[in-house]
């Protein structure tokens, strides 16, 4: 009896290691610091967080629960808008399978639902459907984005991708307007993992609404200069969704003793008790997310484990899995020397990049205001923090991502300069930067 306890205990402990290696191929997480040696007086350091998912093995994709939430007011007439549109979604509907459900929601003042949730069976007569879509009305954008949401919810299954793909080309003038009111929503969707995509067409819609959709959503967002190009990014937005490797995805940040939290760049985050939840929604196969958090840790000696980490998202593990996490350890040093000597440079510079990013955003809401020299000079200053980077002379990978986020920057103040159409350079400068702290490209 006690050898088959043993030979019992032996494999459990045998399955407990080949589960834990199994998980960790898929998602893991990594957290450092620019300076993992820091003063004994403290200071600010910046954490970054890379999640990183393997490619799917399955040639097989996940099965979609996919709504299409499409703008038909009067301004999508304008440049073919409407028809292209209708092309991206013919592409779209060849592209579904049988097991996929799918609705489609049209709205102006209007809500329609066009073609309720269900599963794909007859693509002629969903083509035919999209053909009769023509444009008229106001913009009813909440309206619209609540039924997309809703239609998905009728069949949610978390084993199954379940997004809502939003297309505007003006501005929410009907029905719920508020931003704030609109990401909430959003947000409580995606608590129940129905993730929202945001695709703004030509110049005339609210970036700023839509991008923030996309955040609370989870999903993504597109700045669609052009409608010639709506098939390529709906094509984009489905080879994504066709590589979803965990939905619904979190970290939570644990911090340690007297360390503070200034800012997670870029991305929305909350507190709970003394855990912060930085919300990433869907995480996609071959993928490597990074994520800056700028923190205050305070004086004292000895080391400090600054932060600690650990990656959630749907799905049940097994017995003797662990969801993925990391620690970042900070080492107090009377030595200015030894801090520079220790500083990580690729991370620095990883930092000093998302801080960048940050002030673009400065530049861009000075832009919306009116504040042109503003905006100008904030962009100025943007480039001086990359410039100035303890990176900057650095001959390996840091100093080259430095280098491609001056370029960046440069070309962000000659588009102002050059741009005389105020709102097509703060989409395209606005987008751009969005993709940088996305990366996305």
């Amino acid at each position: 009896m006690k050898r088959m306890i043993a030979l019992v205990l032996t494999l459990a402990a045998a399955v407990s290691i080949a589960s834990a290696a199994d998980h960790s191929k898929g998602i893991t997480i990594d957290g450092r610091l620019n300076c993992p040696y820091i003063s004994f007086n403290g200071g600010k350091v910046y954490l970054q967080v890379a999640i990183t998912a393997a490619g799917i093995e399955s040639p097989r994709r996940r099965p979609m629960n996919l709504s299409v939430v499409l703008d038909r007011s009067g301004s999508m007439a304008d440049e073919g808008k409407i028809e292209y549109a209708k092309r991206a979604l013919y592409a779209l509907i060849d592209q579904l399978r049988e097991e996929d459900v799918f609705s489609i929601v049209i709205y102006d003042n209007v809500i329609q639902i066009l073609r309720p949730a269900q599963r794909v069976c007859d693509k002629r007569e969903l083509k035919r459907l999209v053909e009769q879509v023509y444009p008229r009305g106001t913009t009813n954008l909440g309206g619209g984005m609540m039924e997309g949401l809703r239609q998905v919810e009728r069949n949610l299954d978390k084993e199954y991708v379940n997004r809502v793909i939003l297309l505007s080309d003006g501005l929410a003038n009907q029905g719920i307007t508020d931003p704030h009111e609109l990401q909430r929503i959003a947000r409580r969707y995606r608590a129940r993992s129905i993730s929202l995509t945001t695709m703004g067409v030509g110049l005339d819609y609210n970036e700023n609404l839509m991008v923030g959709l996309a955040e609370s959503g989870g999903g993504d967002y597109y700045f669609i200069e052009s409608p010639h190009s709506l098939a390529s990014i709906f094509r984009k937005e489905f080879n994504l969704l066709s590589c979803v490797a965990a939905q619904n995805a979190s970290i939570e940040l644990t911090l340690g003793r007297g360390v503070r939290l200034l800012d997670v760049i870029g991305i929305e985050y909350r507190r709970e008790g003394n855990r912060y939840v930085v919300p990433l929604g869907d995480l996609y196969a071959n993928d490597c997310r990074e994520l800056t958090v700028e923190l205050l840790v305070p004086e004292g000696t000895g080391s400090l484990t600054v932060a600690r980490g650990v990656l959630h998202y749907d799905g049940k593990l097994g017995w003797f899995e662990r969801w993925p996490s990391f620690a970042a350890t900070a080492h107090y040093t009377s030595s200015l020397v030894e801090v520079d000597k220790n500083r990580d440079l690729e991370t620095q510079a990883k930092a000093d990049v998302a801080v960048s990013t940050r002030t673009v955003e400065h530049a861009m809401k000075a832009l919306d205001e009116g504040r042109y020299e503003e905006a100008t000079k904030e962009m100025k200053g943007a480039e001086m923090l990359i410039s100035a980077s303890p990176a900057a002379t650095s001959t390996g990978a840091g100093g080259a991502v430095l280098q491609e986020q001056k370029q960046r920057l440069q070309s962000y103040q000659k588009i102002l300069r050059d741009t005389s159409d105020t709102r097509k350079a703060k989409k395209s400068i606005q987008y751009d930067n969005y993709q940088t702290q996305k990366q996305r490209k």
